[in-house]
């Protein structure tokens, strides 16, 4: 048993090694939120930057298409809005309502054509999908929508939220967030 471990270990040290150069390369390519709100999505936006930085770009656009439609969602229940099933025009009524600006709308509606159907149902037209090229739009388009909802800056030591109807605060003025 332990010769086994050693070995899989040995393997997977070899790999993260091979891997580490274009890693670094991708995160610094990204320009994320540090911090988010702790939301029931913020670990899946966390993730999306962690498979994009190991590379995991299948699992990417998947993931940053399901979190771009989580956070519609959202945008719609925080500003009292029914959820709407054909979510290219939820997007384009937040944006005439002007609750998300026309390039967060923009951004949210690119991945919503992202090859959506064929990622979601892995039909065969998945194979001719630009796939490098998808994965980091995608993931760079949640970062312009995140930035929009979230964005924060540290004065004086204290968080200050530039739209604080996205941010769940204690009436002890508390905000759960997650750091990345």
């Amino acid at each position: 048993m332990q010769l086994h471990r050693e070995a899989i270990k040995a393997k997977l040290q070899s790999q993260f090694n091979s891997r580490l150069e274009d890693s670094v390369d991708r995160a610094l390519e990204i320009r994320h939120q540090n911090i988010i709100p702790n939301h029931h999505f913020s670990m899946v936006a966390s993730e999306c930057v962690r498979l994009y930085q190991d590379g995991n770009l299948t699992a990417l656009v998947m993931a940053t298409q399901a979190l771009n439609e989580g956070l519609i969602r959202f945008i719609e229940e925080r500003n009292g809005i029914a959820d709407q099933k054909e979510r290219k025009e939820s997007v384009e009524n937040l944006v005439k309502q002007g609750i998300i600006s026309q390039k967060a709308g923009d951004a949210s509606k690119r991945i919503l054509k992202s090859f959506r159907n064929d990622f979601h149902h892995m039909n065969p037209s998945v194979s001719k999908v630009p796939i490098k090229d998808i994965a980091k739009r995608n993931l760079e388009d949640i970062c312009i929508i995140e930035k929009e909802l979230f964005d924060c800056s540290i004065v004086d030591r204290k968080l200050r939220l530039k739209q604080c109807k996205y941010w769940d605060i204690s009436k002890e003025g508390v905000i759960e967030v997650l750091l990345r």
